[in-house]
């Protein structure tokens, strides 16, 4: 029996007793480790755990074309998950299933213009000109000559053939024209004239040929481009009200700095060639083919049948700007006498003012206008 002894004196011999015991246990869990631990060691090195990247990327929000996709796709699923219950969910399946088609086509369709936007080249269409009739077609008529050279490097022009066509692109007058002078270059890489031709029993004499044009010409509104150098080599002259030149005309010219150029002039010529392809989609005076002036005269009154309205409102205008000019500082007697543009030009000339420089404000014409 175990006498009485003090309280404190029983809690540390448990106290001991227990830490006795937990020791013991130590010992013999290390025993047993040892006895079955094999004899060579082989250190495994720890598996490193890595961790997966949080992803802080926002998601990116849905486009209007995807959200319309999604809830089409979401009718589709309530319409299939509620056939059993409707009569009418086949219907509603093949609507909705038609309508994915076809966003899923005009998506497709759009996609293919922008790709080729980028590589499809530019077309240029000619617009119709407004209609016009019987008698106003019969006022108008085109012109262009081809020249050959003479004297000392062939610099100075003579006529060599010349063309007209009436509104519609008929010919209506095509000739070949005889030189008097020593031909010293034909010019016939853009020309198109050899010696054959205008010794040929075809060729006309000069006399002939500008009194056909000068029949021809008479009362008719003229188109061509550089009309001032076909005037040269003809000899003739025409009123300026019934010229309209697509060498002149201001919209088909290009706008240069005055400082630029010795007549100080704010806009030059543009090639025939040049105008004809971008306005109107038209090839002409291809490289390394002469010139055809029948083709010339064409492309010289499509581009005027493109832009008749805005030009003739221009040539009103003009019109009524040279009246005003005219008729100023005459009596009104005078007025009286003067009946048609003519009369006018007269009145110009005998003032010291030129057609078309003074009286319509068309300045800054150079002296050759280039084909």
């Amino acid at each position: 029996m175990c006498q009485p002894q003090p309280l404190t004196s029983c809690l540390t011999i448990k106290a001991n007793a227990s830490l006795r015991r937990s020791r013991q246990w130590k010992d013999q869990s290390e025993n047993l480790n040892t006895n079955n631990a094999p004899t060579t060691k082989t250190t495994v090195p720890p598996a490193k755990t890595t961790t997966p990247k949080k992803n802080t990327r926002r998601k990116r929000r849905p486009t209007k074309k995807e959200q319309k996709q999604q809830q089409l796709e979401s009718d589709c699923c309530d319409s299939s998950s509620t056939a059993s219950t409707s009569p009418s969910s086949d219907e509603s399946i093949s609507s909705n299933s038609k309508q994915l088609k076809k966003s899923n086509s005009t998506q497709r369709r759009k996609r293919s213009n922008k790709s080729n936007k980028k590589t499809r080249p530019k077309i240029v269409n000619i617009i119709s000109a407004p209609a016009v009739s019987a008698e106003e077609k019969a006022n108008y008529i085109a012109l262009d000559c081809e020249m050959v050279g003479i004297g000392p490097g062939g610099h100075q022009s003579r006529l060599a053939r010349v063309s007209l066509v009436n509104w519609d692109g008929e010919t209506v007058y095509d000739a070949l024209v005889q030189v008097v002078e020593k031909v010293t270059d034909y010019r016939t890489f853009v020309s198109g004239i050899t010696e054959e031709d205008l010794l040929s029993d075809e060729a006309v004499t000069f006399d002939e040929a500008q009194s056909a044009v000068t029949i021809l010409l008479q009362d008719k509104i003229l188109v061509g481009h550089g009309l001032k150098n076909d005037f040269h080599v003809l000899g003739l002259t025409h009123p300026w009200y019934a010229i309209r030149d697509t060498a002149k005309y201001e919209p088909f010219m290009k706008a240069v700095d005055p400082s630029s150029n010795p007549t100080g002039a704010t806009h030059i010529p543009k090639k025939l060639k040049v105008l004809a392809k971008d306005k109107l989609g038209m090839l002409i005076q291809e490289e390394g083919k002469p010139h055809s002036p029948e083709e010339d005269a064409m492309a010289a009154l499509e581009l005027y049948k493109k832009h008749r309205g805005k030009w003739e409102k221009a040539m009103s205008w003009k019109v009524e700007r040279t009246k005003t000019i005219a008729l100023s500082g005459l009596g009104h007697h005078s007025m009286l006498h003067i009946a048609t543009l003519d009369e006018m030009d007269a009145i110009c000339n005998s003032r010291g003012s030129s057609k078309l420089d003074r009286c319509v404000g068309h300045g800054g014409e150079s002296a050759l206008v280039e084909d």
